[in-house]
């Protein structure tokens, strides 16, 4: 994670380190909140703010000529110790700060969510408050690898067909109730009965409270990588007299849910009895969240001195305050979100991979990211950056308008004019890229349309199949298995394009079932390489560079790696710029 300040740090962030983030668009809100229901790590698909699976952020990290060998094994992320913040007296080593506790944060987001049900999908929006109320059982470190939280330890057997989850004694929920193995076994229970998230857990077959803190997870088959989805949704625990409520959130984080106003607000404030308060935690008093949806209102606010920072702001503004001595502007490592169109292959035309191919040849994205990203984002070709240990080149079309001229062509003449309705959300700064888009589109006879949908209705809507193809954010996650829930056959509602393909389940099946990173990494590359041929979805660019917050220089915790309980780092930042509340403290 860097906090970036100056235009020589600008090249840095363009030529240096960038993994798996989430979401904050070029032009805006572009990436700002996503689509996505956080059933896997944190992140957020419409939020490219991703988001918490899960890593999310931005900036560019690089992955080396070999970056896809599968003789080797994958490399580690970028060291993200040295962070500095340039000050006027120079430079300042942040890790010499010692922070000091209280106050209150007015913190700009660009989306309140839908609420805070566990059981259902999670709008960005309602992740981005999350942050602040929960500790999930897992969380990741540095190199993106899991490390216990709230649970002491997860043990599986020889085959990694069942998982003991030991939790840390003396846990109280936000009501005083246990964070006990019952309690944990009622929240896992809960969120396999959901029929809209629960194929997230499709290979769980049973959850058992074994003793007061132990909690055996056994599997159909084998499932090594198992601990990674509960960074995320999986991962929330919630008092259990509060599962599936949709109005508050009882949980387990360093703050607690004072007030929430749809459309408006939230009020967090300091959790007297959490966990790790004898380490001092949280060093804040409070955060007000301001849902401002539009980033130039969010800019401005910023300006205005109404907010002390905000997320997702545009590439225009990270521009600026790169040259701003008074603003910090923090960018994560840890992967990036990607901006694409999600297409329906159940539903004509994409049920043809011609027309799918189609489209992927028309769209110039290079066009794109100069235009809407101030050439801040890197072009790609799936949902894993190619700075991913788990990158793999494959066969996805590249720009060639006579190509796409070529099947639109093959295509009418047995079928008929290609038409179609893209779903895209009420910002302009996303329907300004959409309609770029769908120039390129025309230019080589394909002929789409914008259909604008309410905020928040986007993962609702895919989950209908009521669309044929979306304007999306998604995908920043530190390890790869959180796809599976979003490609594999087997996944139901949660298979957003419906597509089919043995050679992509194939693939995910075998990165799923091995601890090995030579035969994970063989896997990921059959299932990127039949991403790349089938075309499911249209990538346009990984979120790198834009996937940010902008704060004040009094903000400090944002972009420094926390600790776990027993003093080990953690990532700063996943999926589209999220990160954890706990150790964010201010300047008085």
């Amino acid at each position: 994670m860097r906090n970036l300040r100056t235009k020589p740090a600008l090249a840095l962030a363009l030529t240096g380190a960038l993994l798996v983030a989430a979401c904050s668009s070029g032009s805006d809100d572009a990436a700002s909140d996503g689509d996505e229901p956080a059933v896997t790590a944190a992140a957020d698909a419409d939020d490219t703010e991703p988001e918490a699976e899960e890593p999310e952020a931005t900036d560019d990290a690089t992955g080396g000529d070999d970056a896809g060998d599968a003789d080797d094994e994958p490399a580690p992320l970028e060291d993200e110790d040295q962070i500095t913040s340039e000050g006027e007296g120079g430079d300042v080593d942040l890790a010499t700060l010692d922070p000091v506790a209280g106050g209150e944060i007015d913190w700009g987001l660009s989306s309140d969510g839908t609420g805070f049900d566990t059981t259902s999908t999670f709008d960005p929006g309602s992740i981005r408050v999350v942050t602040a109320l929960n500790d999930s059982l897992v969380t990741f470190d540095p190199n993106g690898d899991w490390q216990p939280l709230l649970a002491e330890s997860l043990v599986p057997n020889d085959d990694f067909t069942l998982w003991t989850i030991t939790m840390r004694p003396g846990l109280t929920f936000h009501d005083g109730e246990p964070v006990d193995a019952a309690a944990v076994a009622a929240n896992m229970e809960a969120f396999k009965a959901s029929p809209l998230v629960g194929f997230a857990f499709g290979t769980v077959t049973s959850i058992t409270a074994v003793s007061e803190l132990e909690v055996e997870v056994a599997m159909s088959s084998s499932w090594a990588s198992f601990p990674f989805i509960l960074n995320g949704q999986p991962g929330w625990m919630v008092s259990p007299s509060t599962i599936g409520t949709n109005e508050t959130f009882v949980g387990t984080g360093p703050f607690m849910l004072e007030s929430w106003v749809p459309g408006d607000s939230a009020r967090v404030v300091r959790n007297p009895n959490y966990w790790r308060a004898d380490e001092g935690l949280p060093y804040l008093d409070a955060i007000n969240f301001k849902f401002l949806v539009e980033q130039t209102v969010r800019r401005q606010a910023f300006d205005a001195g109404d907010v002390d920072g905000y997320l997702s702001p545009g590439d225009t503004d990270i521009v600026d305050f790169l040259a701003d001595d008074g603003v910090d502007v923090w960018i994560g490592e840890a992967g990036a979100n990607e901006y694409l169109w999600l297409l329906n292959t159940a539903l004509p035309p994409f049920d043809d991979v011609r027309v799918r191919r189609a489209v992927a040849h028309a769209i110039d994205k290079d066009f794109i990211i100069e235009q809407f990203r101030s050439g801040l984002t890197t072009p790609a070709d799936g949902p894993l950056n190619p700075a991913s240990r788990w990158y793999t080149e494959n066969n996805y079309p590249e720009f060639d308008p006579a190509a796409a001229q070529a099947l639109v062509d093959e295509y009418e003449a047995e079928v008929g004019p290609i038409e179609f309705e893209v779903s895209v959300q009420p910002d302009p700064s996303i329907r300004e890229v959409v309609d770029v888009m769908l120039s390129f589109l025309s230019d080589v006879g394909i002929d789409g349309e914008a259909r604008e949908i309410g905020a928040g209705q986007s993962a609702a809507l895919a989950i209908q199949d009521d669309f044929q193809a979306f304007s999306w954010f998604q995908f920043g996650t530190p390890d790869p298995d959180g796809l599976y829930s979003f490609f594999h056959s087997s996944s139901g509602l949660l298979n957003w394009s419906n597509l089919v393909s043995a050679d992509i389940d194939a693939g995910l099946d075998a990165g799923r079932v091995s601890d090995d990173p030579e035969a994970r990494l063989a896997g990921y590359a059959q299932f990127l390489a039949a991403l790349g041929d089938e075309v499911p979805m249209i990538w346009v660019d990984h979120l790198n560079g834009v996937e940010a917050v902008a704060t004040l220089p009094a903000i400090h915790g944002i972009g420094v790696p926390g600790t776990t309980p027993e003093g080990s780092p953690t990532l700063p930042m996943t999926s589209g710029s999220f990160f954890s509340w706990s150790e964010v403290w201010m300047e008085q």
